[in-house]
């Protein structure tokens, strides 16, 4: 995998995270408290584990204990949060050489565990933790009334790239 086809998927991603948190503020938080708050909470887990994956493929350290925080934020806090980190991942992949994709880095997990990851495999776990998230919010979205985006890669070939 090159790295413009990197940065292609990372930017479906931020177009495709931006029209579920845009779906999530279209729910009646009222009349379903409990699925729009789960809502929040997976797109946060998403943030919060892109921002992990951050600071390992820096060799940063993060200030992260779990893989969610314990305050719940907005849609549009998030909206703000996740275009900012999918934008770091596009110029730092799209900056990126062959030689740099295949480099191994060391981190530790955040229960303790010592993980070891090629800076690609890396980049896709990111890339594909979204989609799975995205899934499972795109149900409730559906159970809540509100049709979910269409967040597949075509769509966005199509229509935005």
């Amino acid at each position: 995998m090159d790295t413009s086809t990197i940065v292609t998927l990372f930017k479906f991603k931020r177009w495709a995270d931006t029209e579920t948190l845009q779906a999530i503020q279209r729910v009646d938080a009222s009349a379903n408290p409990e699925k729009h708050h789960l809502m929040l909470r997976l797109m946060n887990h998403v943030y919060v584990v892109d921002m992990i994956f951050r600071a390992n493929i820096t060799g940063q350290t993060h200030q992260y204990t779990a893989l969610n925080t314990p305050e719940t934020p907005s849609a549009d806090e998030l909206l703000n949060n996740m275009t900012e980190c999918t934008d770091w991942y596009i110029k730092h992949s799209g900056s990126m050489d062959i030689p740099g994709l295949s480099e191994i880095i060391k981190f530790r997990f955040v229960d303790g565990g010592h993980g070891e990851m090629k800076a690609v495999d890396m980049l896709n776990h990111v890339l594909f933790h979204s989609i799975y998230h995205r899934g499972a919010v795109g149900w409730m979205l559906s159970e809540t009334g509100i049709t979910p985006p269409k967040d597949v890669l075509t769509v966005f070939l199509r229509d935005h790239h």
